[in-house]
């Protein structure tokens, strides 16, 4: 007499349904953050600048660093509202209790006048900022 066994697996619709909806929303949250991320205005400043190229990398602990940018004609932007040499002291003041916690990036073209770099950096020193750090632009390493 032969006997069958019953070795037979079964799939489970439940186990390939819930699976099929984690990978939609894996999916949903991957595209609608990278989005947020790529458009968001605060992100990246609309001032062409073409930075130094350096090697050294240096995460940014706040969350929202005050932008300050010197272009290659010595014009000075505090977030994307160009302003001049006398009234940048007062412009960073007006950002020092943010900046103070967020801290500042100046981003300096590689043309600009060291001056201009300088100037920048004292007045946020004199609005009593310290969180101050350069942006560059990362040299590849060949």
């Amino acid at each position: 007499m032969k006997i069958k066994t019953a070795n037979k697996q079964f799939l489970s619709l439940e186990s390939v349904a819930m699976t099929d909806i984690i990978m939609n929303m894996f999916v949903f949250f991957f595209i609608t953050f990278s989005l947020l991320y790529t458009f968001n205005p605060k992100q990246e400043s609309k001032i062409k600048v073409n930075l130094p190229k350096g090697m050294t990398v240096t995460k940014i602990r706040g969350e929202n660093p005050l932008v300050v940018t010197v272009n290659e004609k010595n014009e000075i932007y505090v977030a994307d509202n160009r302003v001049s040499e006398q009234a940048l002291h007062a412009e960073l003041l007006k950002y020092s209790k943010d900046a103070q916690k967020n801290g500042v990036i100046v981003k300096a073209d590689r043309r600009a006048s060291v001056d201009y770099f300088v100037k920048v950096l004292d007045a946020a020193k004199q609005a009593g900022i310290n969180k101050v750090s350069i942006s560059i632009e990362l040299q590849k390493n060949d």
